[in-house]
This record gives structure tokens, C-alpha cells and sequence, in this order.
């Protein structure tokens, strides 16, 4: 039963390792128009086939209205690490698909509405920081939509054997804990 809740924690820790999470501040831009936006949470996690970009729930706020968009996420962007950070770019359609917050209903989601919409996004990030932008040009609107994110992630002390580097050691040493209680 140990092995078994071992390889669980193993599992978890290896997720736990190729996700971060960006407490990010959002700025988006309409036609020119700036409307500030809550913080959001944008999660990059790191699979067998490249990066991938979460930012789910976004809504858009204009004075005292909201309007929810949805959930924008790219899947599978190569990323080139250069200066100290990781680059991914991804130009083409997606499909927004509808947030899932507790507030809104599924049929109250706009971007769903529109189909597959063009998405230019750059993001270059850190462990601990996140710059992105997403443009979203809808021409049947008229409408040209800069999207803004700048994050910061928090840095967890997960350095549990003490040798000045978090790594798969750091792992093993939480495996063999449980392994052995």
C-alpha cells in the first residue's frame, strides 16, 4: 500500500514540477479604449509536446459591466530559452471555450459564440514571472483586442534534502519519507 501512495506523491510531484501558476495583473485594450482588469490566474505547464497556456474565466470589465468571455488556451507551442526566460508564440484560430467560475452560466460565455477566432500570442516567463500578450483581431466586429498579462508566480522553498537546488533528488527524498512511515 506504501508503493502505491508513493507513486502517487511521485505522480503529483512530477506535476506539481512541470505546472506554474501567475497571479497576473490584465490590462486589455479595445479599438484603443483601456479598461483595467481584476488579477487573473494564468497557468504554462510543460508537456511532452511543448508548452501549454492557460487563461480561464477571463472576463472582460468595462466600468461596472462584465462581460465573460471564456477560457483561452493554446496547447502543445514550442518554447526557445534564450536570456534566462522561455519564449512560445502561437498565431493561428482557436476555439475560446466556455469558463466554468461559479458565477456565470454556460450559455452567458461570449467567446463560445464566435467560433474559431484568430489568436496571436507571445509570453516569455521565469518560474517566477510571466509577460504576456494575446491580440485578438474579430473583423466581423471591427474590433481589435490587446490583451496585457504581467505575473508573478510564488516561489516555494521545495528544497526538502538542503542542497542548494530543488530538483528530482528533492523528490526522491519525499518518496523514500513516505516509503519508510
Amino acid at each position: 500500500m506504501k508503493k502505491v501512495f508513493a507513486l502517487l506523491a511521485a505522480a503529483c510531484c512530477a506535476m506539481a514540477l512541470s505546472a506554474t501558476t501567475y497571479s497576473s495583473h490584465l490590462k486589455v485594450v479595445i479599438n484603443g479604449e483601456s479598461a483595467e482588469q481584476d488579477q487573473v490566474q494564468v497557468v504554462v505547464t510543460k508537456g511532452d509536446n511543448g508548452y501549454n497556456l492557460s487563461l480561464k474565466n477571463f472576463c472582460l470589465t468595462i466600468g461596472d459591466a462584465v462581460m465573460p468571455v471564456g477560457n483561452i488556451e493554446v496547447t502543445n507551442v514550442e518554447g526557445v530559452d534564450e536570456y534566462g526566460y522561455t519564449t512560445i508564440h502561437h498565431n493561428s484560430p482557436l476555439a475560446i471555450t466556455p469558463g466554468n467560475d461559479g458565477v456565470h452560466l454556460e450559455d452567458e460565455w461570449v467567446g463560445p459564440m464566435l467560433g474559431e477566432v484568430p489568436i496571436d500570442l507571445t509570453a516569455r516567463f521565469t518560474d517566477s514571472a510571466l509577460n504576456a500578450n494575446i491580440d485578438i483581431v474579430l473583423a466581423m466586429l471591427g474590433q481589435t483586442i490587446e490583451v496585457s498579462l504581467f505575473g508573478v508566480a510564488p516561489v516555494l522553498n521545495t528544497d526538502v534534502n538542503k542542497d542548494g537546488e530543488v530538483s528530482v533528488a528533492d523528490v526522491n527524498v519525499i518518496i523514500d519519507y513516505i516509503l519508510k512511515h
